[in-house]
């Protein structure tokens, strides 16, 4: 029984390190190209030009429009594509507040992710340990998924602010601005998930705790 019950822990586990794998990759990708490129300036001499891209997402409106392309490099062609998520190079200007709410979404979305795994890791512990019912894990259930539902809200905002900013010098061609494919995110989900779980758990206490007060 408790061989099976890890395994399903386990699956969980990579299913929600899974759905916040793309918010991480991104983010580890920005850091190490713009370390490189400040090293590239200070030892080398090299000017910088980092390109202002935006996170946006986009949904088709007519399929026989090209909306742009990319490099086949097996034959040098160019290929049509039609972006959903996407990261697109949007100069605009300077919006301190834009970009003061991104890195804090940023922020909050590690630190949220972070706690995510803790709180995972604790109801593990205690399950393995006998102890499955009980308010200790609906707390965990609870701070789980108000953690993830917190992921996905900062993994919206930033979505948010990148179709807003483009918007205003980007006009695409077959395909509009959209916020529809973002819901598709796994976390929210879960999240939901999570505190249902918690209150199945928290009703089945209080049930419990009735009864033995009435015998």
């Amino acid at each position: 029984m408790k061989t099976k019950l890890n395994l399903f822990c386990v699956c969980v586990l990579i299913a929600l390190l899974l759905s916040t794998s793309t918010t991480v990759s991104i983010m580890f990708h920005s850091f190490t190209s713009a370390f490189k490129a400040g090293y590239e300036s200070v030892e080398k001499g090299k000017d910088i030009h980092i390109s202002d891209y935006k996170m946006i997402c986009t949904l088709p409106t007519d399929l026989l429009e090209k909306t742009g392309s990319v490099t086949n490099v097996r034959t040098g062609e160019q290929a049509s594509i039609i972006p959903i998520i996407s990261m697109v190079e949007a100069p605009t200007k300077e919006n301190d507040t834009f970009h003061a709410l991104n890195r804090i979404a940023s922020f909050i979305s590690v630190i949220a992710g972070i706690f995510c795994l803790l709180q995972f890791f604790y109801l593990i512990r205690n399950i393995n340990r006998g102890d499955i019912f009980s308010w200790k894990n609906v707390k965990f259930l609870r701070k789980l998924g108000w953690a993830l539902i917190l992921l996905f809200i900062c993994t919206l905002a930033s979505i948010v602010i990148g179709n807003y900013e483009a918007s205003q010098v980007l006009q695409l061609n077959g395909c509009e601005f959209s916020y529809t494919f973002a819901f598709s995110d796994a976390t929210l989900i879960l999240g939901f998930i999570s505190l249902l779980v918690a209150e199945v758990f928290a009703i089945g206490l209080k049930m419990k705790e009735e009864q033995d007060l009435t015998i």
